[in-house]
């Protein structure tokens, strides 16, 4: 079955040819699809909005493994150059926050880096093939900005840095269609960032000075003197050292169109006389939350540990991205996250002891798996995959078991075989009496009076849940 992805480069959906099949191609032979993933910054708890992008990455790489393909993924750890202004002002967000904490930068990094690992286990997300460390790499960049500066796309800034001038990158900003030339045109000195020594606003640092009188833990000598990366470099360097000079699908975060991701093709293509550097750019939307912004400011940066403490697992959360299209806003909230942890429960107590184990040869033609297949290739539409999981599970065969089984085991990874041991409680005399004045307010079709008594049962740490011909009562 062939994947179709939806491709930000182009702004359309696309049928997907990895390089390797692709006659237009004339890099080296490639026996694999190669993906790159812009992520962490590790220097605080990663939030439940990081996580969705790491989410996407491994969805991208399980749908790839799903239909057959080799695939070599690299996702980078930032952990220098990556300034407060996600621009080229303002602190290393590491040093920053080893003042605050007391430690060193490269503390942090460490620190941090563990426990998004730890995340991404407690998430069922493997580590990816290269997981490489931006200071580890710092070689590979000074080599890529000294090729720059050889072919004239660079300029200094005495008291600053190596910036890149855009002005002399042809389509500079294409990633940000519509309108971008337009858009660029329009686009004010110091309104994206402040000017300081820079020739045009759009004009982003390769590599910054060690500033004077300030002394920075995270510097490293380089040809130019004393200094540290542009946080835009590493990725360049990186994807190119492990996936070669072109390769096929860049993912990252929606709030990369604008900014971080037309700098890494500006001076990828300019450094490696590429075009187009990668074939697929793949971009996941903003997790929302209560459909607002997440941010510090208003309180609701929630991370795992939030989630485990209200009592959710993180494969309830595993199950909530599930249940939006990556590249779709998806909006958190505590309700919706106990309706992913209910129907993630109804699920594997509909499954339990039925993990059936077949050769997938024997269902190819079964018509659940041609809807899951067409669900997952129809860029990666999981709100419709998880449809279909529940509409076969109304007339479940012995291969509708073995079709989830492979699923679960190679793609949602959700413990849906898990046995549930039930605990055992009961039930107060007044919690029985609300829920059967339940029932009989429903047939009267008074629904506040059924509301009110679902408020009552809640406040006795109880919970009603409709069946079809009765409830059932379990414990908050």
């Amino acid at each position: 079955m062939q994947l179709y992805i939806y491709n930000t480069l182009t702004r359309q959906k696309e049928e997907f040819i990895p390089l390797m099949e692709d006659p237009n191609y004339k890099g080296p032979k490639k026996d694999f699809v190669g993906m790159y993933s812009c992520w962490p910054t590790v220097y605080r708890d990663p939030s439940i909005g990081n996580y969705r992008a790491t989410f996407t990455a491994d969805l991208i790489r399980n749908t790839l493994k799903l239909l057959g393909y080799n695939v070599q993924a690299v996702m980078n750890i930032t952990d220098v150059g990556h300034l407060v202004s996600d621009a080229d002002d303002g602190e290393d967000k590491l040093e920053k926050w080893a003042k605050r904490e007391g430690i060193t930068a490269r503390e942090v990094a460490q620190k941090y880096e563990k426990i998004f690992k730890e995340g991404m286990k407690l998430l069922h997300i493997d580590e990816f093939n290269v997981m490489p460390r931006a200071t580890e790499h710092i070689e590979e960049q000074i080599a890529l900005v000294k090729t720059l500066e050889e072919k004239w796309y660079t300029y200094t800034v005495e008291w600053d840095g190596i910036y890149m001038d855009t002005s002399k990158v042809e389509n500079y900003g294409e990633l940000m269609w519509p309108n971008y030339k337009k858009r660029l045109a329009d686009l004010n000195a110091g309104e994206r960032v402040e000017m300081g020594g820079k020739k045009h606003p759009t004009d982003f640092a390769l590599r910054k000075f060690a500033p004077e009188n300030e002394k920075r833990q995270m510097e490293r000598d380089s040809p130019w003197g004393r200094g540290f990366p542009g946080w835009h470099i590493e990725c360049s360097a990186m994807s190119s050292k492990y996936l070669w000079h072109q390769f096929d699908i860049h993912h990252g975060g929606a709030d990369h169109i604008t900014i971080h991701h037309p700098n890494e093709i500006a001076q990828s293509e300019c450094g490696f006389d590429v075009h187009p550097r990668v074939k697929y750019r793949i971009h996941n939307e903003f997790l929302q939350v209560d459909g607002g912004k997440m941010s510090k400011s208003l309180g609701n940066v929630y991370n795992l540990k939030d989630i485990e403490a209200k009592g959710f697992s993180p494969l309830d959360l595993r199950y909530f991205y599930f249940m939006a299209q990556y590249s779709n806003f998806q909006n958190f909230t505590w309700d919706q996250l106990e309706a992913a942890k209910n129907t993630r429960h109804s699920l594997i107590k509909k499954l339990q002891w039925k993990k059936t184990i077949q050769d997938k040869k024997d269902f190819e033609s079964d018509p659940l798996f041609q809807q899951i297949m067409e669900a997952i290739c129809d860029n990666m539409n999981t709100p419709k995959l998880l449809a279909a999981v529940q509409w076969a599970l109304n007339t479940a065969t012995e291969t509708t078991y073995a079709i989830i089984t492979w699923l679960e085991d190679n793609f949602l990874k959700l413990w849906l075989f898990e046995t549930i041991v039930e605990e055992k409680f009961d039930i107060p005399a007044e919690v029985i009496a609300f829920a059967d004045q339940r029932v009989e307010a429903k047939k009267s079709k008074d629904f506040a009076l059924a509301d009110e008594l679902r408020s009552k049962i809640t406040e006795l740490w109880f919970q009603v849940k409709d069946t079809k011909d009765s409830y059932e009562i379990s414990k908050l």
